[in-house]
């Protein structure tokens, strides 16, 4: 008898920098960087149980299908359609599976509240890095179902034609739950000794080629070597690439500078939304100024935004908020990072409030220039040149 999924969801991820993220809605708000870290020895996948990074062959897929599928108990192996699969343990919250890339897209599924394991399977696959294209044809499936305590598979990794240096893993250990033989069939994994990063780190998940690759891929996104002090920071690879020396003169501000930064960048991303003589922005922004706590709906980012709904949108906030997101036009590959096409100003500029009361000042300031950025878009350079000249900061080279 033929088993199906319970529920199926058809998505299209904006893929940038190699890399995707599953959240679900708990856990650890900065845990995405040290787990891409992991990813990178111990890949191409790895989880905390909240959020799961996936590293893709691919440098980038700005069309990357997407299929979610909920099953009831684990599904049947299908190694040999996919190129890469792994599995992870993940945890979902009352808001369901959100998917999203570096370049700030998202994609959602209703995925039931509850504790699963993820098969997240890719194949379409033509090279390392850079595959040629902004669209090069790669596919990819997550597969979750209930958490029963299994064993999870190893991963299988795909190695460009002329690579394959795989080796068998041993097999999986029966858990106690009754598989297809099929299921337990070893999938191939490299072990090799490869230099990343000045260190040299093992791995049993990629080859040497593919790793050169993406440490070729982070010097292209911060238009050199990484910057060292910054290197934490997400964000911090737009605003290096694009103005390489305004992020050095930014990694070598003192903490107090920094908070001014970050009380600048919200001031001007509130005025340049249209936000800042609505009567219900101005006490928070006199709170920022001063230092005091934030005034009602400020005291939490829901709230705030709830509010900006309600101001934007009418009654039907919800209903409206999301036709205001389907109809934005996704990022396109082009010189200027922030400039997103048709955007919701207002959106953007909410959180660098926030981001300007971060308990670490250099990522209170790289988080709030970067919603700051994106608030001014095409004309960013309003926001770097008056940012400049307020702080005394050398010009772009």
């Amino acid at each position: 008898m033929t088993r199906h999924p319970d529920a199926e969801h058809h998505l299209e991820l904006f893929l940038d920098y190699g890399q995707f993220v599953l959240h679900g809605g708990e856990g650890e708000e900065d845990a995405e960087l040290s787990l891409l870290e992991a990813a990178l020895v111990e890949g191409p996948s790895a989880g905390d149980g909240h959020t799961v990074v996936v590293r893709s062959p691919h440098q980038n897929n700005f069309e990357m299908p997407l299929v979610v599928q909920v099953w009831a108990t684990r599904p049947p192996a299908d190694d040999a359609d996919w190129q890469q699969i792994s599995e992870a343990r993940l945890h979902i919250g009352e808001y369901g599976l959100n998917i999203s890339s570096p370049v700030d897209t998202w994609e959602a599924a209703p995925v039931p509240p509850g504790d699963y394991i993820v098969d997240i399977a890719g194949t379409g696959f033509v090279g390392y890095g850079w595959p040629g294209t902004t669209t090069p044809g790669d596919h990819w499936r997550i597969r979750l179902w209930p958490d029963d305590g299994s064993v999870l598979r190893p991963p299988l990794i795909w190695n460009a034609p002329g690579h394959d240096v795989n080796i068998e893993a041993p097999p999986l250990i029966d858990s106690g739950i009754r598989l297809d033989p099929e299921d337990l069939a070893p999938r191939q994994v490299p072990h090799l000794e490869i230099p990343f990063g000045g260190e040299n780190l093992a791995t049993n998940d990629r080859s040497a080629d593919q790793a050169r690759g993406w440490q070729q891929q982070e010097r292209e996104a911060w238009g050199g070597e990484p910057i060292a002090a910054l290197a934490d920071v997400y964000s911090a690879r737009d605003l290096a690439g694009y103005d390489r020396a305004l992020a050095e003169s930014i990694a070598e501000m003192p903490a107090d500078r920094l908070r001014k930064l970050s009380e600048y960048c919200a001031l001007r991303a509130y005025e340049f939304a249209g936000l800042s003589e609505r009567p219900w922005v101005r006490p928070a922004l006199a709170a920022l100024r001063s230092g005091e706590p934030f005034p009602e709906p400020f005291r939490d980012s829901d709230a705030a935004f709830a509010r900006l709904d309600e101001d934007q949108y009418g009654p039907d906030a919800g209903r409206f908020q999301a036709v205001a997101r389907e109809r934005a036009d996704r990022p396109a590959r082009r010189p200027n990072p922030y400039d997103r096409g048709t955007i919701s100003r207002p959106h953007f500029a909410v959180n660098t409030l926030f981001h300007a009361r971060h308990a670490d000042p250099l990522q209170g300031a790289l988080s709030a220039l970067n919603e700051a950025a994106i608030t001014f878009g095409d004309q960013v350079e309003l926001l770097f040149t008056g940012i400049r000249a307020e702080f005394g900061l050398p010009p772009r080279r």
